[in-house]
């Protein structure tokens, strides 16, 4: 096969072929697993074939006390006692992602090695950092109105994550998404009473792990899950729990001991602790928004079965059995085309009284070489953090 595109795509036997091997390099990725889109903590719903626009999910409480069996003395006596489990439906739409690139024919501007490496490494990062985006929205907002690029796509049209959408009609069916409940640094009431010098500590952790217990969520492997930023988890660390995180250190508990001595997170006060590397971050002031490099971070803490998460490759059912991966003749001419993707999603929080959200300040905020005023300076120092 030749190493450029100008043999491949002059003919339709030509776009077929490419079409169907950048299928099979897309679905040979099975690393599509994130931190929370896993098989581990969320519940997996693939779309099922002729399953339609949407999918139902039933959220069930707590049952009622059985009565305990009647007295046989009495013929035809019902031992029924309305101990009906307490469950509401949850509707959650197909979504879909898309996006498109340029391959210029004429110019040889685009080699085969490059496409291949964009439906082999590229492509699926970015549609991994996508969804992992998609389930971190679910918990804090429910729904972000979809953001859109101008037809450059040097701007963006529609604002990206930045504007609530609770309800939403989509296949004229009217979806509404739940969102997880939120808590925020020393218990405070809202977003704007907190503190910019307050921190994450181990005192809240331990009334949001209360808080999930009785709402009846199941614990993953003996403990919650709290899915938090390196930043936040630092900070953490710096509350020393009035001593108790210190005595137990000393006392021998060895998977702190071992978190402490590889600078990895470890199980403590009823959680499992999970770094995420691409947090949800707001500014100050504008809560439900999210930013690129906010000083507020969330932490994610939840139980079994919160939300669910569609797969995006087909070994389990799932949706993308024949991913639409794409080639298509861009211009009146022939000799202009563009590969393009229509991938089909679903996240949504399914029980939202079994998860919740904790925001808090943090002490680092700014990432590696980021400087505001010149962003492709690199920083000379922690003073330039101010």
């Amino acid at each position: 096969m030749a190493l450029n595109l100008t043999s491949i795509l002059n003919q339709d036997d030509g776009k077929a072929l490419v079409e169907e091997y950048l299928n099979k390099r897309l679905l040979e990725r099975r690393d599509w697993e994130t931190i929370l889109t896993n098989k581990k903590w969320g519940r997996v719903d693939p779309l099922r074939t002729y399953d339609g626009q949407w999918s139902k999910f039933t959220r069930k409480g707590r049952a009622r006390r059985p009565q305990t069996m009647p007295s046989p003395s009495g013929t035809g006596s019902d031992p029924n006692s309305g101990a009906h489990i307490n469950t509401a439906q949850v509707k959650l739409p197909i979504e879909f992602l898309q996006e498109y690139i340029d391959i210029s024919k004429v110019a040889k501007m685009t080699s085969w090695i490059n496409l291949d490496e964009w439906a082999r490494d590229d492509l699926p990062f970015a549609l991994k950092r996508r969804l992992h985006e998609f389930v971190q929205n679910r918990f804090v907002v429910g729904r972000f109105t979809p953001g859109v690029w101008d037809t450059t796509h040097n701007i963006a049209s529609t604002a990206f994550d930045q504007s609530a959408e609770a309800t939403v009609t989509l296949y004229d069916e009217s979806f509404t998404f739940l969102s997880a409940a939120k808590y925020y640094v020393n218990d405070v009431g809202n977003f704007d009473l907190m503190d910019g010098s307050e921190r994450a500590n181990w005192a809240d952790m331990r009334r949001i792990g209360v808080r999930l217990g009785l709402a009846g969520a199941r614990k993953i492997g003996g403990t919650w899950i709290c899915v938090c930023s390196e930043a936040f988890w630092t900070d953490l660390l710096m509350d020393d729990d009035s001593g108790r995180l210190t005595a137990a250190i000393a006392g021998g508990l060895q998977t702190a001991i071992k978190g402490l001595e590889e600078h990895t997170t470890f199980r403590y006060a009823g959680f499992t602790f999970v770094i995420d590397d691409a947090p949800y971050t707001e500014d100050i002031g504008n809560e439900n928004k999210r930013a690129n490099f906010g000083p507020i971070h969330s932490a994610l803490c939840f139980g079994a079965k919160t939300y669910t998460w569609m797969p995006m490759t087909g070994k389990d059912g799932g949706s993308m059995k024949d991913p639409p991966l794409k080639i298509t003749d861009n211009t009146k001419t022939g000799y202009g085309y563009s590969l393009g993707y229509l991938l089909p999603y679903q996240t949504g929080i399914i029980n939202d009284t079994w998860g919740c959200v904790y925001k808090a300040p943090v002490s680092e905020q700014k990432p590696n070489g980021y400087d505001a005023d010149d962003p492709d300076a690199m920083l000379e120092g922690f003073g330039n953090y101010v």
